[in-house]
């Protein structure tokens, strides 16, 4: 199975997203917002912290996702390298749990290759399919 595949778009990033499960889903979501930011092979994590977060659905859930790792890397300067993701029935519709292996900034900033500002809504949909899931994510650049 093919996980990513980039999209063509005008002003902004995208890239499809596939997997044969939700947390999957997730997974290859985060793995391409990193590809946006990082080339090359990252290094071996620094540290670890679990991350938590609900939404009333699936959608806006892969989106507070990803722009939490956007924060977490450009702001905390905690760059995810690691990520293992469950998703959990949650208060609110739908939870996130993730264990993410991470490296300070500093030890990636050779291999940034420009900012990325959020992950939108624009055309986001998941979708079940004969082989598991599909998402099409575009990233504000």
């Amino acid at each position: 199975m093919r996980h990513l595949e980039e999209l063509p778009h005008t002003a902004d990033l995208g890239f499809r997203v596939r997997a044969r499960s939700l947390p999957g889903l997730f997974y290859w979501a985060g793995r391409g917002l990193l590809a946006a930011m990082f080339e090359g092979p990252l290094p071996p994590p620094h540290g670890h912290r679990i991350l938590r977060l609900s939404a009333d659905d699936l959608e806006t859930l892969l989106v507070r996702f990803l722009n939490e790792l956007i924060y977490l890397a450009l702001t905390r300067e905690e760059v995810p390298v690691g990520l293992a993701i469950r998703l959990l029935p949650g208060d609110r519709g739908c939870a996130l749990e993730a264990r993410l292996a991470w490296v300070p900034f500093s030890r990636v900033a050779d291999r940034f290759l420009g900012e990325v500002k959020s992950a939108t809504f624009h055309g986001l949909k998941i979708e079940k399919t004969d082989a598991g899931y599909q998402a099409q994510v575009v990233l504000d650049v």
